[in-house]
């Protein structure tokens, strides 16, 4: 019987490769943690080396791409002012998180944002830039403001004021799951459509080859439907970044 849990390790869980030592500190690179490194030193020499002005073609979808980030996430949700600061940390979460989930369908590789850990500590970053600005926009004081709603009675406020921070660590916690669960399901299904294969050949040869025409067919369909939800994911995530800002950096 086909072993489906080593395949899934292989595919989405992570594995420690080498630990690296300085005197009492040491601390172990696991397989994510090497795509991450190899993600960001790649993305940081095209972007560059496709930034000069002789590759004129890709530089001018890359100021498309930059527009479009700007135009359509940040500044409708921060604003102009800062929806121009930010721009530059938007395109980069959407590139790096488009890179993290198109990687693992390459043979060998890993998808790293089927890492809770990895989605988790994008979502804890998404966070820090919403509370800052909240705090930049409105002071220390003012930011715990936009935890009120207006208009409610005083009475209210004790009840309203913890429901509302929940809902924003909620809206953080939905953001890392979303991403994870989606790109996890992908590789489950392509998972459970491979081994339908090796199950039925084991009933029977015939049986078999006589569903891998269909399987593959399968297989085909839902690895194009992934391409399209890895680059939704990517765009949902940074837009929603962006949205959650917007909103608590106002008062309601």
């Amino acid at each position: 019987m086909i072993d489906i849990s080593e395949i899934l390790a292989h595919h989405i869980l992570d594995h420690r490769i080498f630990d690296i030592s300085l005197g009492s500190f040491s601390f172990h690179i696991t397989q994510h943690m090497f795509y991450m490194f190899v993600i960001t030193i790649i993305l940081l020499n095209v972007i560059v080396f496709f930034a000069h002005k002789k590759f004129g073609k890709v530089r001018t979808f890359l100021e498309m791409f930059v527009s479009f980030v700007r135009d359509e996430i940040a500044i409708p949700n921060l604003g102009e002012k800062e929806g121009r600061k930010l721009t530059p940390f938007f395109c980069t979460m959407l590139i790096f998180l488009l890179a993290a989930n198109y990687i693992g369908m390459l043979p060998g590789a890993r998808t790293i944002t089927s890492n809770i850990s990895v989605t988790g500590g994008m979502a804890i970053l998404s966070l820090c830039v919403i509370m800052g600005l909240s705090i930049k926009e409105n002071g220390p004081i003012g930011c715990l403001k936009t935890f009120i709603p207006g208009g409610v009675p005083a009475w209210l406020i004790p009840l309203l004021f913890p429901l509302e921070i929940i809902s924003l660590f909620i809206k953080i916690f939905v953001l890392a799951v979303r991403l994870f669960a989606n790109m996890t399901a992908g590789h489950i299904i392509l998972i459970g459509l491979f081994s339908f294969i090796f199950i039925m050949g084991e009933r029977s040869i015939v049986q078999g080859y006589g569903t891998a025409g269909p399987v593959l067919a399968m297989t085909l369909f839902v690895s194009i439907l992934e391409l399209l939800v890895a680059a939704i994911q990517a765009y949902v995530f940074t837009l929603l970044t962006a949205i959650f800002a917007g909103l608590q950096m106002h008062s309601h």
